[in-house]
């Protein structure tokens, strides 16, 4: 090559070898930035109880629930995972479980009268967050009286905006008025006609009010999981002084949106929302049908430096 010596190509190459054995060093002592998670095997377990729960403003309601609470366990994977779900029925009458997740047919979720242990498996292909509900018949009784949870389905290759401060929030009615014990009596009839008594979120009427607001950072990304598990309001959800900067439809970043102020999520939909606040101090969030804010769905962040 015009211009070099031996010695300076001896130089080069040395120095070139230099710099990839940097390279190589970091890389080993690093590891990949962004390497896709590997399949794995998730399992949960489930019990099917009567329970009776406590849902704020000294109120209670008899519950069907999954072990024990209401919304029922969080289910988390990735997406590839087998995922196997596990049901046993303390009660006796029907129930069953369903994550909206899974692509199988109806008869793998169903658990008849007489059947204590209902199990199968699935491989959780499409990323999101989404519901799961009891199926047994009457399905609107057994979802307005407590079974169902949310399930995140993690994309396999992260959240394309990286790291982020999680909230999960599962909207959810509540039918019928208390008695002088302040027990909530069922009615069936409103859960017909989707007149529901309260509104909540995770289970609880102003679970998330002043004096027990959700914390979280000015500047740093809030990503909130969002499920509306109804089972007959559609929910239009908001943060007063936020714009999310992204919204996934279903939570599949496949189906983004942004700068969105409120979006509307029907009864057994999800939706993810990213955003960031500014300024310290309170941050309201709801469903935007004020009849249902003023029913209970309402709640707090607090922002702090």
């Amino acid at each position: 090559m015009a211009g070099f010596t031996n010695r300076d190509t001896w130089y080069l190459g040395r120095r070139m070898l230099g710099e990839i054995g940097i390279l190589l060093a970091l890389v080993l002592l690093i590891g990949p930035l962004s390497s896709p998670a590997a399949p794995a095997e998730k399992s949960f377990t489930f019990t099917a109880q009567r329970t009776v729960v406590p849902i704020g403003s000294g109120l209670s309601y008899p519950a069907w629930t999954y072990n024990g609470t209401v919304p029922g366990p969080l289910m988390r994977v990735n997406q590839g995972d087998r995922v196997t779900i596990t049901l046993t029925n303390h009660t006796t009458d029907a129930h069953g479980i369903y994550p909206h997740a899974a692509q199988l047919n109806d008869e793998n979720f169903a658990g008849p009268p007489g059947i204590k242990d209902l199990s199968y498996s699935f491989v959780a292909q499409v990323p999101g967050v989404f519901d799961y509900h009891c199926t047994a018949e009457p399905v609107l009784d057994h979802i307005a009286e407590g079974m169902y949870g949310m399930m995140i389905v993690d994309p396999k290759n992260g959240w394309p905006n990286g790291k982020a401060h999680d909230v999960m929030l599962v909207q959810g009615e509540f039918y019928g008025m208390p008695d002088n014990r302040g027990r909530l009596h069922l009615d069936h009839g409103k859960m017909v006609d989707g007149e529901p008594d309260f509104v909540v979120f995770n289970g609880r009427i102003s679970n998330y009010g002043a004096a027990h607001p959700i914390p979280i950072k000015v500047g740093e990304l809030v990503r909130l999981f969002f499920i509306n598990i109804g089972p007959n309001l559609f929910s239009d959800f908001h943060v007063v002084g936020a714009i999310f900067s992204t919204v996934y439809q279903s939570g599949n970043p496949a189906d983004a949106l942004h700068d969105i102020q409120t979006l509307e999520v029907g009864p057994g939909d999800g939706a993810v929302f990213e955003f960031r606040v500014q300024h310290p101090g309170t941050y309201t969030f709801m469903d935007h049908a004020m009849g249902h804010a003023y029913k209970g769905a309402m709640g707090v962040f607090r922002a702090t430096p």
